[in-house]
């Protein structure tokens, strides 16, 4: 066999992927096996720590990602000592959702943080729930993590066309809400999630953003590509982000990994190209990150098991990116590209849209 063959088939997809001998490795959609059990090192070593954007806010360049599994909801004590664990281990910045998957979090995590929550940066998806208005929800807010202020709030309001469906439940008008507070002192810093570029751009005419949170990983990348559309400035490496340091909004990344739907099918593909085990995935894609030049303040992700807390923050205590990982990491994305979008739920298919539609060019890996 002279080289590798990719077929997709059914609708959920399926990789077969031709290695050495002509060995057939069939790669699914699927999730990360539920693992307690499994063990690692602890790691040993610094974390960095970097300023969003001109708040005066530092964090940990790694953040803890709340994004919850509704088969882990129940294993409340794991949880806890994993968000302790990586307080211990320089992680101060936990950004937290209230409602997922069934689960309230914010009660769960102000406990998990009370001995330490002056030390700590809380980062929230503001939402009211239940009725409340955006005021009542904040003030709800305020007491279940036992603070006067919360340092980080975003809302997902990026239009003012109330018609369309989105903005039923993200009101353009809670910006002028937000506005007050920060000038009160409940909040220290006001953002945006955006998951398409557009929704970028009416905001940041309009109001004094802090921060900008968007996902950036080695595969969903448009540091060289889109970006340069946005910016108008083709040929500029990283024009949007550039665009934001002028203005001294805070840059914090989501999705380091790719996102849910992809870490385990990426991880196969991995070890199609690295039989000796040598790259781990999950560590090569944070120091992608990390190794970018794009001046990112601080990424965020969701762990659900102590073993992902260990490998991320090991690979940001030991940074450097070898060779090899680099040379997997190209061969999963230029493979990928054929049929990640199978892997994609409805709701995460706008991360197709970060995906450079020219051939990459591996200049963000080896020039």
């Amino acid at each position: 066999m002279k080289r590798r063959e990719f077929i997709v088939t059914g609708a959920a997809g399926i990789i077969g992927t031709g290695v050495a001998g002509c060995s057939t490795v069939k790669v699914r959609q699927s999730s990360a096996p539920m693992s307690f059990d499994l063990k690692v090192p602890r790691p040993a070593g610094t974390m960095p720590m970097g300023e969003i954007g001109k708040t005066g806010i530092r964090v940990s360049k790694f953040g803890f990602g709340s994004h919850m599994r509704n088969d882990i909801i129940k294993y409340v004590k794991e949880r806890e000592w994993m968000v302790r664990e990586a307080y211990d281990l320089g992680v101060n910045f936990f950004d937290v959702y209230d409602r997922e998957q069934g689960c309230y979090q914010y009660e769960p995590m102000g406990q998990y943080l009370k001995d330490v929550m002056g030390n700590v940066v809380i980062s929230i998806s503001l939402y009211p729930d239940d009725g409340r208005s955006v005021e009542e929800e904040l003030e709800r807010d305020l007491r279940l993590f036992g603070r006067d202020h919360i340092d980080l709030v975003r809302i997902h309001a990026w239009t003012k066309d109330m018609s369309h469906p989105f903005q039923q439940d993200h009101r353009w008008e809670w910006w002028d809400t937000l506005f007050r507070f920060k000038e009160k002192g409940s909040i220290r810093a006001v953002g945006v999630p955006i998951h398409r570029v557009s929704e970028a751009e009416l905001v940041l005419k309009e109001y004094p953003l802090d921060f900008v949170i968007f996902p950036f990983n080695y595969y969903h990348n448009w540091s060289w590509y889109a970006m340069e559309k946005m910016a108008g400035n083709y040929g500029n490496y990283d024009g949007f982000i550039q665009q934001l340091r002028d203005r001294g909004i805070g840059v914090i990344t989501m999705k380091p990994l790719a996102g849910d739907s992809l870490v385990t099918p990426f991880k196969e593909l991995g070890k199609t190209f690295d039989p000796t085990g040598e790259v781990n995935v999950a560590k090569a894609s944070l120091r992608y990150v990390i190794n970018s030049g794009m001046s990112i303040d601080t990424t965020l992700t969701g762990m659900y098991y102590p073993y992902q807390l260990y490998e991320n923050i090991d690979a940001f205590f030991n940074p450097v990116m070898s060779d090899v990982e680099r040379r997997v990491l190209k061969k999963i994305r230029d493979r990928a590209k054929i049929v990640a979008k199978n892997f994609l739920p409805e709701h995460y298919r706008f991360l197709e849209e970060w995906v450079p539609e020219a051939p990459w060019d591996d200049t963000d890996l080896f020039g």
